[in-house]
């Protein structure tokens, strides 16, 4: 066997021997043997059916009867995660309702792929009946209403509401939790979070004093404007932020972020300022960092300094100017 082409591991080869056979079985349009198939699969662990899930949910060239089909035979109560993977609309309102129905104990939901935003009511509805959710990913499609309903998890740590949202200001101010560690929200170059003024670094400020354990903010591009504000408002307030994304970063926000953000790992700078890249030295916990267009004698100084203490550097660069790494 070529080291070029790995032996697939055994037990992924048996779980496509049983998908294939169970795309087979549920493959009619009458659904006559649901549950015989059912039955067949009482036995199996909520693993196996996770598993099964994500390969057949994955397989946008399967048709969607069969692929629904698979999600109505498989979702079990004590499955832990699902990724529904992508639909046509006809199945949106089915797909929120059968989770509703058999997937009460899922503690990791990703609705990516289907476009429920027009049916915010039925989401809200279902999000509440998940108690048990700690991951919930739903881009493009939350509402203040679902934000209330969000706010129900008590258990909830990852949470994605990005992209072209329907939420408002006074949604967003309702965000508060002490379970939220990570969160996507926004969209990449956007300064507002909402379509309504006043909605960008003022807003996003609000958000990470309402959410203290908050380690990571993701999408957003503009965190350290929203930091160079709290840090005017209160200098000796401090985060726990281990990820951010800043965009133009200025001198003064790179104090700020050094000031608030003590426990940062891994920085992604677009367009810094001269000077700032050069200041990075002061996070003595970062290890992963990521520079986009930024003045490569500045990234070869900071290099020479602290370039020990990186896992991985990324660099965006100009094709056209020569980066010697020697």
């Amino acid at each position: 066997m070529s080291p070029k082409i790995p032996v697939l591991p055994l037990n992924y080869l048996c779980l496509k021997v049983i998908s294939n056979q169970l795309i087979y079985a549920l493959s009619d349009e009458e659904g006559k043997y649901y549950e015989v198939v059912e039955k067949y699969l009482t036995g199996a662990t909520y693993e196996v059916l996770q598993d099964l899930l994500k390969i057949v949910l994955s397989s946008v060239n399967l048709d969607a009867s069969i692929r629904f089909g698979c999600l109505w035979v498989l979702l079990r109560e004590d499955v832990r995660k699902l990724d529904t993977g992508i639909f046509p609309q006809f199945y949106y309102d089915k797909i929120l309702r059968t989770i509703m129905l058999k997937g009460k104990r899922l503690q990791q939901l990703n609705l990516k792929g289907v476009w429920v935003r027009d049916y915010p009511a039925l989401l809200s509805k279902l999000i509440r009946n998940l108690k048990c959710l700690r991951t919930l990913v739903a881009p493009h499609m939350v509402d203040d209403d679902v934000i209330d309903a969000i706010m129900t998890l008590k258990k909830l740590t990852v949470l994605d509401i990005s992209g072209e949202a329907c939420y408002t200001v006074g949604g967003i101010r309702k965000l508060k939790s002490d379970t939220i560690r990570v969160l996507d929200i926004g969209d990449f170059g956007k300064v507002d979070l909402c379509q309504e003024e006043t909605s960008g670094y003022e807003l996003v400020a609000e958000v990470i004093e309402n959410l203290p354990n908050l380690i990571s903010l993701r999408i957003y591009s503009f965190t350290g404007s929203a930091l160079l504000l709290l840090h005017r408002r209160n200098p000796n307030f401090k985060t726990k932020l281990k990820y951010l994304h800043d965009t133009g970063t200025t001198l003064d926000i790179m104090e700020s972020i050094i000031t608030l953000c003590p426990c940062l790992e891994n920085v992604h700078l677009d367009r810094a300022e001269p000077g700032v890249v050069e200041k990075l030295s002061k996070l003595r916990k970062l290890n992963t960092l990521k520079l986009t267009r930024a003045n490569m004698e500045e990234v070869l100084r900071y290099i020479r300094v602290s370039g020990a203490q990186l896992q991985a550097l990324t660099l965006n660069h100009n094709k056209s100017v020569s980066l010697d790494m020697s």
